[in-house]
């Protein structure tokens, strides 16, 4: 999709609330790469809630229901932000798991990155300005590919350790809606900036 200079709405109006987030989406290529570890993830008896490729992304920040008003203004902030960078690279890191009760989430973790740490600090800073947010201590990036995951002890073939070994660019940041079409999780981008050349 070509950047959009303005916010935009697709599939209809805005209809007073929309849950939105911050990210950065992915290319092809690596959409497919991440897809390829979720199959070994099934292939070694992982079972649960398989992120739909199309809607593999990596969170800077979640929003959660906002208004028209605000909307705008987190623009205006994407905006004003990706001026400051230019593109840069990111690398897959390990797998991890993040517990609840009997069931787990598995993502895929991204090494650390110094222009990502500045990029989030400078959305979640920005962000003080326009809506009531939730400072989180340390931002740990991460992909999910699975929800609700059921592991067997002795069936998670791709060792937590491992590291994928992966690296893509980063053209720019995302305002994404979250919504359900069809009855189906999908995530739309409304906005999207890219970073200097």
């Amino acid at each position: 999709m070509a950047k959009n200079k303005t916010c935009i709405f697709i599939n209809g109006l805005f209809n007073n609330y929309m849950r939105c987030f911050i990210a950065i989406e992915f290319d092809k290529n690596t959409r497919n790469f991440l897809a390829k570890i979720q199959d070994e993830l099934r292939n070694t008896g992982v079972r649960g809630n398989y992120t739909r490729v199309e809607n593999l992304h990596l969170t800077i920040k979640f929003l959660g229901e906002i208004d028209m008003s605000v909307f705008n203004d987190v623009c205006d902030l994407i905006k004003k932000v990706s001026i400051r960078y230019k593109k840069f690279v990111l690398e897959l890191d390990k797998l991890g798991k993040f517990d609840k009760g009997n069931k787990s989430i598995v993502w895929a973790g991204i090494s650390e990155n110094k222009y990502l740490i500045n990029l989030f600090n400078d959305i979640e800073s920005g962000l003080e300005n326009i809506m009531p947010i939730k400072k989180e201590n340390r931002y740990t990036p991460h992909i999910t590919l699975v929800r609700e995951a059921i592991l067997q002890p002795d069936s998670f073939g791709i060792e937590m350790s491992d590291k994928p070994g992966y690296s893509f660019e980063v053209p720019g940041i995302s305002l994404m809606e979250s919504t359900r079409i069809n009855g189906r999780l999908t995530y739309i981008r409304r906005a999207f900036e890219s970073f200097a050349v």
